[in-house]
């Protein structure tokens, strides 16, 4: 199982995703955790590498388990997403690995293309009542 931390970042209800540059999907933000590093610094860290910004952590949401793709999108691995509200402190700057950056509602979701985890996120998120 592949460890990971995602940003949600909430702006009139929608949650922010992003395409990375090569990948066909849009995801939140955030990333593996890395060896003796803890949820939090690993979150800190792919969001200043990503968005080129601070965060603060707001809370816990929840954790979601499932299968998505590798990078290469040739086999699916089991992955457990800690999901965690934050607030940027700075403005975003796109790096150069990310390609694109949207505001999604789950009303909207069949305008983006999405990984299963993606949409079981989205899902999530609507049913605790954080986006529309």
């Amino acid at each position: 199982m592949i460890n990971k931390s995602a940003a949600v970042v909430i702006k009139n209800r929608s949650v922010l995703c992003l395409r990375k540059r090569g990948f066909l999907f849009y995801i939140l933000p955030g990333g593996k955790i890395e060896k003796a590093e803890t949820e939090h610094e690993a979150l800190e860290r792919e969001v200043m590498e990503e968005l080129q910004s601070r965060i603060k952590i707001l809370n816990k949401i929840g954790i979601i388990k499932d299968r998505s793709f590798n990078k290469s999108l040739d086999k699916l691995e089991m992955i457990k997403l800690s999901l965690y509200h934050v607030r940027l402190l700075d403005k975003i700057t796109l790096s150069r690995e990310i390609f694109d950056k949207a505001f999604i509602k789950y009303r909207n979701i069949h305008h983006y293309l999405l990984t299963p985890m993606g949409i079981k996120t989205i899902e999530y998120l609507y049913k605790k009542g954080l986006i529309d």
